[in-house]
């Protein structure tokens, strides 16, 4: 289970990539749905839109949850044409656990950058 504060960053990256794909949450709402169902059905999609526009704004969704959607966006299509680099620390087991810990907080500065500057070309002053 994540902290209030990690759920609060992944809906930050996923509301700064779907700005920078030009996508509304309802969009996005399309694409997640059809990827973790079976069946597309327009009155459960609508319904999911709702659900999604809730978990984008409440600290207690589940970080499993933010993180799957992140996956599915960075998978897409439109995403792989954006001139973006997506960080994603994973660890091997190859290394230490405290260096293991200090490149995940590195990778987390990384994306507190990148949603900085993309927040500053959204409203610039």
């Amino acid at each position: 289970m994540g902290t209030p504060q990690a759920t609060k960053e992944l809906q930050s990256q996923i509301k700064a990539l779907i700005s920078e794909l030009g996508w509304s949450q309802n969009q996005l709402a399309r694409v997640l749905y059809t990827e973790l169902s079976d069946w597309d059905d327009e009155d459960e999609i609508l319904k999911f839109q709702e659900k999604l526009k809730k978990e984008l704004q409440r600290s207690t969704t589940k970080v499993e949850r933010l993180t799957t959607y992140l996956e599915i966006i960075t998978d897409h299509p439109d995403t792989q044409k954006l001139d973006v680099v997506f960080n994603k620390y994973i660890p091997s087991g190859a290394i230490s656990k405290n260096l293991s810990q200090a490149l995940g907080e590195l990778s987390k500065e990384i994306d507190r950058s990148y949603l900085h500057k993309a927040d500053q070309k959204k409203n610039p002053l």
